[in-house]
């Protein structure tokens, strides 16, 4: 069965697959991390191991160093040694005292392999090893020299030529007599350590899991070591050189050496200029690394085994919903001779498909009709489509919604009919969906308009009716990028009742020319009744007022004196306002002489505003519409000629050159002292000056800033203040644009320019 389905099925195989090479990158992944963090571990505590070694033999040291200080001193407090380092003749009976002494004192200190004891008097050298002066002239000389103590134990060879043997590695400790004032400072005290002691000292601490121990000097100078061969210097090591420049007394690190991976410690003596060091193979810090390996991996390929038995039974576990899914939706033959691959997910994909189109096709059925019904219930139905739509509902009454497109924005491109029909089609669509679980019944029944049929349980409105129609704005504003305006109407229990609440609803589209586009309103009808019967005034006076004010071209005046207009007839009904609005189109257009010859361009803006009146959606918009056509009017007016613009543009201009030194001038400001607008005095000044009136106003200040500087001593800051600019580096930035050189280099080349002048 497992085998079969893994050959045939291709989501059984991938499911099975996608498990095993889970558990395995899992299993690998762990095994990898637990591996690495135990060869790391191991790591650090051999190299803390190494560095509490190497701080014994720093301790050694220690005591080595003052046991050489001790026999220093023990030699300098011996009359006889330090008559022999004052004699002015070299006896060879005190020589030979002297000899004996240094023997005794040698045998006492079996790490010490020599004495020497210099006069430099007598230029005579005493060695305990019987080396001659000659083979000390190197020493000596470089004492002579010096003529200073040495407080460190120095590397170097002696040769044994007179004991027949060749060179040996000693370490020197030289100590002068100066350094006791009492005593001559011709002579010294040679004390020579053999470095085979230290070295069995170092060597003793070797075992299998140490590769090679070092004790090098601040310079990097081998002053003894564990290993065979000959090595006297290591300063060239990049190891070497990373303990060198430490700060830290102690410590360790993993390094590439001789290209393989080690672990080097170091300890650094506090006493001498030492540094013990231990070099260690990364591959002999774990002994058992090749059975580590074997063992992780063993166990790895385990656990592996096991996570295939698992990954079989989890695949099994979860494939059997869709196994399940498969017996019920579709005819797989069973039969063992059947090879063919299946593809579960292809062939749920097709008998998802073939059921969602036959869904598609009966709700796409359903919604027609439920259109359909909509439509001829609002537009010439009868009684019997009524008693249909109740019984296919679950209400006792109705209430018609209309759903008004507020305008073209964010439609489709096309043409202006065929752009509407396919905004308010999808809108349709859209509200049928968020207000299906409601029972509603929608479809588009005029241009920019549709209409939803809402059943109720109750003979009043649900409180949550709003928020519902709110938040289907709201999606269609985010799914459609439109806005609706939407009206509610009253409660229907009939057909009669269910027509005129469908108008009621329709009649909510007029408050929108008042309040505004996007909102939801609710139509009382007692309120459209008494608002029938008022008695409608045209607010003449008013009119008077602007067409005087277009005529004394007063702007601020016309502009309020529309506001107030509006206001006026703002308590009216719809249908009044746009009388209103006409009658007062007509009476602009037949008191300011606009029907004559010489008015044509003036003719012309009240024609087109006529035309686009009827696009007007609200009262806003409207007023806006009259105060740009009056505002138009006046610049057309023949009052408002070449001449009061010459004198709209001097009066400007003398303005600006009297108080060109406040910061706060600007184009709002001079507009309001002509009393005009801020655009139609910029678009004025321009025309006449051919440059924009921050322009001009630059010019003034700098020419009055270069007055300044030329005739004052005054700085640049103050002068820029003075002239309205308070941001020097603005007026840095504005004089060097216009005259292409800074201020401080003007005023130098004005003041070179007069010095020459005179």
């Amino acid at each position: 069965m497992i085998r079969q389905r893994l050959f045939r099925y291709a989501v059984y195989r991938n499911m099975f697959l996608s498990f095993v090479l889970l558990t395995a990158a899992m299993i690998a992944l762990v095994t990898v991390v637990l591996f690495v963090l135990f060869s790391w571990s191991t790591a650090k505590e051999v190299g803390k191991i190494s560095e509490s070694m190497l701080k014994q033999n720093s301790a050694v040291s220690s005591v080595i160093r003052e046991q050489v200080y001790n026999v220093g001193n023990l030699l300098l407090s011996d009359q006889e040694i330090v008559n022999a380092l004052l004699d002015k003749e070299a006896t060879p009976l005190k020589q030979y005292g002297v000899f004996t002494k240094l023997g005794q004192i040698q045998s006492t200190y079996p790490f010490i392999h020599s004495i020497g004891i210099y006069n430099g008097s007598t230029h005579s050298y005493l060695n305990t090893k019987g080396i001659t002066l000659e083979e000390e002239e190197e020493l000596l000389g470089e004492i002579n020299s010096k003529n200073a103590s040495y407080f460190q134990l120095f590397r170097r060879q002696l040769s044994m030529a007179a004991m027949g043997k060749g060179k040996e590695d000693v370490l020197t400790f030289v100590l002068l007599p100066s350094y006791y004032s009492p005593l001559s400072a011709k002579g010294a005290i040679v004390i020579n350590m053999s470095t085979s002691g230290l070295q069995d000292l170092i060597g003793g601490y070797r075992n299998e899991a140490i590769g090679s121990l070092y004790v090098i000097d601040d310079h990097g100078n081998v002053m003894t070591h564990s290993e065979e061969t000959s090595i006297d210097n290591l300063s060239e090591e990049p190891y070497v050189q990373t303990i060198l420049a430490s700060d830290k007394e102690s410590g360790y690190f993993t390094k590439s050496i001789d290209g393989r991976k080690s672990i080097v410690t170091y300890v650094k003596s506090k006493d001498l200029n030492w540094i013990f060091m231990s070099v260690n193979k990364y591959q002999n810090v774990l002994f058992n690394m090749q059975a580590l390996k074997q063992a992780a991996l063993g166990l790895a390929f385990a656990c592996f085994a096991i996570s295939i038995l698992l990954s079989f039974w989890l695949t099994n576990n979860a494939y059997n919903p869709i196994r399940q899914l498969l017996e019920k939706m579709t005819s797989i033959s069973k039969s063992k001779g059947v090879r063919r691959q299946i593809n579960e997910f292809d062939l749920l994909d097709t008998t998802y498909a073939e059921l969602t189109e036959k869904m598609r096709s009966m709700e796409s059925e359903a919604s027609l009709a439920r259109q359909a019904l909509v439509l001829r219930l609002l537009k010439g139905g009868d009684e019997r489509m009524f008693q249909r739509l109740v019984e296919h509902s679950q209400g006792v009454c109705f209430v018609a919604i209309a759903i008004l497109l507020d305008s073209e924005d964010g439609l489709p491109a096309g043409d202006e009919e065929g752009r509407k029909s396919y905004s308010c089609a999808a809108i349709s669509r859209l509200a049928q969906q968020v207000l299906e679980s409601e029972g509603a019944s929608v479809a588009a029944v005029e241009e920019g308009t549709a209409a939803v049929i809402l059943p109720l349980k109750h003979q009043h409105l649900p409180i949550h009716l709003v928020g519902m129609l709110e938040d289907l704005q709201g999606e269609i504003a985010r799914t459609l990028g439109l806005s609706v305006t939407i009206g509610i109407g009253s409660v229907a229990e009939n057909y009669d009742e269910l027509r005129e609440s469908f108008r009621y609803a329709q009649s909510c589209f007029r408050q929108r020319f008042f309040e505004g586009k996007g909102k939801v309103f609710h139509c009382d009808p007692l309120v459209v009744e008494e608002d029938s019967q008022t008695e409608a005034i045209y607010p003449d006076k008013r009119e008077k007022r602007i067409v005087e004010a277009i005529k004394l071209q007063q702007l601020d005046k016309l502009e309020k004196e529309i506001d107030l207009w509006v206001k006026d007839i703002r308590g009216y009904s719809y249908h009044e306002v746009m009388f209103f609005i006409n009658q007062f189109i007509g009476g602009l257009y037949k008191q300011l002489n606009v029907h004559s010859v010489k008015n044509r361009e003036s003719a012309e803006l009240f024609l087109e505003f006529t035309r686009d009146i009827t696009r007007f959606e609200t009262l806003q918009e409207t007023a806006a519409a009259l105060k740009e056509l009056a505002v138009r009017i006046c610049s057309l007016s023949e009052e408002s000629g070449a001449v009061r613009h010459a004198e709209v543009v001097d009066f400007i201009q003398a303005y600006v050159q009297q108080h060109y030194s406040r910061p706060d001038m600007s184009l709002e400001q001079v507009a309001g002292e002509v009393k005009l607008s801020r655009s139609y005095v910029g678009k004025l000044f321009k025309a006449h000056c051919e440059l924009s009136f921050n322009d001009y106003l630059n010019a003034v200040r700098l020419e009055k800033a270069k007055e300044l500087l030329t005739t004052t001593e005054e700085s640049v800051q103050s002068i820029s203040e003075q002239v309205g600019i308070m941001n020097t580096t603005y007026f840095y930035t504005l004089f060097k644009k216009h005259y292409q050189i800074s201020p401080a280099q003007f005023r130098s080349q004005h003041a070179i320019a007069a010095k020459k002048a005179q």
